[in-house]
């Protein structure tokens, strides 16, 4: 029937009007209520629309409604979430911490302290690379008890050159019972002196270097507060 050509090309022409005018993949719910508010009203009254499509189109109603409800709960647990994060990130400044860390500043043929802990006795040595992952020096220190452990590297190379100022990386490995070994990594103690919120990630500031909030394995009072 000519009626039946007409609102098709009706339908179809609210359909691309809407289409054009978001100009998104999906039909949102103001779209989807245009829709079909329009084929109500345009529809054939010799031909009426069937009561099985209309209880569909409302069920996929309904389900759109749930679904921007719930996108929007979510979004408003996760923003939500993440101000406490930041909130209680913030709290840490001022706070001494102990960080995962493998890095080590040398100046003046002074490098900080390296820590590292053990949970019990082991063989330990270390192994220090320069900026481009060249070993520079090595060292075997032996038996270790267990608990926190320190050593300061000498800044010189295993065969006694004194190295170049710069950052180098500090590698700390246990023997086990059977004579394999085990990298169990170096720790950082410092003053948190900032806290940073970058691409959607937390980082704390410790020691001039910046720290990913996750590498975090100690938080006390800072030295000299009651």
């Amino acid at each position: 029937m000519m009626v039946n050509n007409d609102l098709s090309s009706m339908y179809l022409s609210t359909l691309d009007a809407i289409r054009s005018r978001t100009n998104k993949k999906k039909i949102d719910k103001q779209a989807f209520l245009m829709l079909l508010v329009t084929e109500l009203k345009n529809q054939n009254p010799l031909e009426p629309l069937d009561n099985k499509d209309l209880i569909a189109q409302l069920t996929q109603l309904t389900s759109l409604e749930q679904i921007s409800n719930m996108t929007k709960s979510v979004t408003d647990f996760v923003n939500s979430s993440l101000a406490m994060q930041k909130a209680q990130a913030a709290s840490m400044v001022g706070k001494d911490v102990v960080v995962r860390s493998n890095n080590l500043d040398l100046n003046d043929g002074k490098a900080d302290p390296i820590y590292f802990k053990l949970d019990k006795p082991a063989h330990i040595y270390v192994k220090i690379t320069d900026s481009s992952g060249k070993q520079v020096y090595f060292e075997d220190l032996g038996e270790a008890s267990a608990g926190l452990h320190s050593w300061i590297w000498n800044g010189k190379s295993t065969d006694g050159t004194s190295m170049p100022n710069g950052t180098y990386f500090y590698s700390v490995y246990k023997v086990n019972p059977d004579g394999s070994q085990e990298e169990i990594g170096g720790l950082e103690q410092g003053s948190v002196k900032a806290v940073q919120f970058m691409d959607g990630k937390i980082y704390i500031l410790v020691n001039g270097q910046r720290y990913p909030v996750d590498s975090i394995v100690e938080i006390s009072e800072e030295v000299g507060q009651s």
